[in-house]
């Protein structure tokens, strides 16, 4: 006999468990609901910030440094907030999580149901049988004894009546999209209590990856979400936590194409290419969007560079970035002057300066 049409002994524990979960799931669902109404005013600032950066660009005046610092702020930290969230909704670790504690407690309601259709059905026969009719009146008009009630009427009773679930299609085990090489960055849940009609529903479409583009194009794409297209050059920071410690990749990270764009909107995904156009190139990678950073197009209306500035360069002809220090200040304005787009930087482990086209040179906000 399968554990699925085993009478189950004890109805009131299993009460208790789904009571248990669906408080879980609600906390689970409030704390992902303060997260993505942060993220949503992140994305209203860096709009902000992204426009004013714009009108300066645009005035031919010089980017704000000030700007430019809480430009990097608050990419970080809608990176961060969306990578909890995806913690928290899908998340691979010991603890349960959202979706695992869904799927389980509607299990635990299916079960429930069958359960009661078993017991209803066994009392319709019994009562067509004679088995359950009830102990007769006395004649002086006392109440007939109750012992005529039986076990099963007792127990379905007792159990009280615990949280339906609806789960929607984008939410069964089966349909769950790998996670692999990538941040999640949404939530679609639908809970909802048949007889209290309190609902929990939330949706993360406004949650927005902030990778954040380099601080050049942020007038051609005044947006908090990192979009990139087929064949544009980014940074590919290299992944850590997943690479072999006896050959770890040297540098921070290389110069990539995106050679795939996989799916739409919330759930688009990249797959990068090392942009070494010499040989045969390497196969192409999955990358998550905290990995990317969006390499500008033109060098105009960068952030100025003062001197002693810690940044992460491409080393001359290579496409490994290495961290290194600005030996000389770079202003944009000198941009129309001989070599105005190369910036003087020492790298680490160099003795003797070295000259990077500016929009290769990125801020080490890691």
């Amino acid at each position: 006999m399968s554990a699925r049409n085993r009478a189950r002994a004890n109805p009131n524990q299993d009460a208790d468990e789904e009571r248990r979960l669906w408080k879980e799931i609600k906390d689970k669902a409030k704390d992902v609901d303060v997260m993505v109404a942060r993220s949503n005013d992140i994305g209203h600032e860096i709009l902000k910030a992204e426009t004013q950066q714009a009108a300066l660009l645009d005035a031919d005046k010089p980017s704000d440094p000030v700007l430019d610092e809480l430009l990097e702020k608050l990419y970080r930290e809608n990176v961060k907030i969306c990578e909890e969230v995806s913690q928290i909704v899908e998340g691979k670790s010991n603890d349960t999580n959202l979706l695992d504690s869904i799927n389980i407690l509607a299990g635990l309601r299916e079960a429930s149901q069958e359960h009661a259709a078993q017991m209803q059905a066994s009392q319709s026969h019994r009562s067509a049988s004679g088995k359950l009719s009830r102990a007769p009146k006395k004649v002086s008009g006392k109440p007939g004894s109750a012992i005529a009630v039986t076990t099963e009427e007792i127990d379905d009773t007792s159990a009280a009546p615990s949280p339906r679930i609806n789960l929607g299609p984008r939410l069964t085990a089966k349909e769950k999209t790998s996670r692999s090489g990538s941040i999640a960055t949404t939530r679609e849940a639908s809970v909802k209590i048949e007889d209290g009609a309190e609902s929990v529903a939330s949706s993360a479409d406004g949650t927005s990856t902030a990778a954040g583009p380099s601080k050049g194009s942020s007038s051609n794409r005044p947006s908090n979400r990192l979009v990139l297209r087929l064949n544009e050059v980014v940074f590919c920071r290299h992944d850590m936590k997943s690479a072999n410690p006896k050959n770890l990749p040297e540098g921070e990270g290389i110069l990539c194409r995106v050679t795939a764009v996989i799916g739409e909107g919330k759930q688009r995904r990249y797959e990068v290419q090392d942009a070494d156009t010499l040989g045969e190139p390497p196969p192409p990678q999955r990358a998550s969007v905290a990995q990317l950073l969006q390499i500008p197009e033109s060098n105009k209306g960068l952030q100025d560079l003062p001197a002693k500035k810690q940044v992460i360069a491409q080393y001359p002809d290579t496409t490994t970035f290495y961290k290194a220090e600005v030996s000389e200040p770079w202003k944009a304005k000198d941009i129309a002057n001989d070599k105005g787009i190369m910036v003087r930087l020492i790298f680490q482990e160099d003795v003797e300066a070295r000259e990077v086209e500016r929009r290769f040179v990125l801020l080490d906000g890691k």
